[in-house]
C-alpha cells in the first residue's frame, strides 16, 4: 500500500444496554410492588422505601435481613445504601399518579393510588416482573419501626 493511497474508517455509534435495575419501567415496578407488598398499612416512608430497594437490588444485604428477620439478630451493621435513583423514580411515580404523598405527623410518607393498584394487578396478570413479585413475597411485610429495629439491632 502506497503512502498516497487513502484508508476510509467508519465509525458507527451503538445503543448502549442499560442495566435492567436502571431501567425506568422496572424501577416504577419495583416501588409499586414494594409499597403493595412490603409495607403495612399501603403507606411507606423514605427509610423504607431504601431498605426495601437494598433488598431488591443487593443479594447480600437481603441474606443479613433475612437472617436477621428470623433471628432477631445480625452480627453484620444492617445499613441500605441510599439510591438517588430510586428517589427520582418516586418522583416520576408520583407524577405519573402511581403514588400519591400522604400527609402525616411524622413526615413524608407515599402510598399506591387507584393507578398504582392497577399497574401492580396488571404487572401480576401479564406476568411481569415475576422475580420482583416473588422477592417482595419472601422479604414479606416490613413496618417502620421494622426497619428501625433492624438497622439498630444489627450494630
Amino acid at each position: 500500500m502506497s503512502p498516497l493511497e487513502k484508508i476510509e474508517i467508519e465509525f458507527n455509534q451503538r445503543p448502549v444496554d442499560v442495566p435492567a435495575d436502571l431501567r425506568l419501567y422496572r424501577r416504577l415496578a419495583m416501588v409499586c410492588i414494594s409499597v403493595s407488598e412490603c409495607c403495612r398499612a399501603g403507606s411507606a416512608s423514605f427509610k423504607q422505601l431504601h431498605f426495601i430497594n437494598s433488598l431488591f437490588i443487593n443479594e447480600d444485604f437481603r441474606s443479613l435481613y433475612m437472617e436477621f428477620k428470623f433471628a432477631r439478630f445480625s452480627p453484620r451493621i444492617l445499613a441500605p445504601s441510599a439510591d438517588p435513583y430510586l428517589n427520582r423514580c418516586v418522583n416520576y411515580a408520583i407524577g405519573a399518579g402511581l403514588l400519591d404523598q400522604k400527609d402525616v405527623q411524622r413526615g413524608f410518607k407515599v402510598e399506591l393510588t387507584e393507578k398504582g393498584k392497577d399497574f401492580v394487578k396488571s404487572l401480576r396478570n401479564d406476568q411481569l416482573a415475576l422475580d420482583v413479585i416473588a422477592l417482595a413475597k419472601e422479604i414479606g411485610k416490613i413496618s417502620e419501626n421494622e426497619v428501625q429495629a433492624a438497622m439498630r439491632e444489627g450494630l
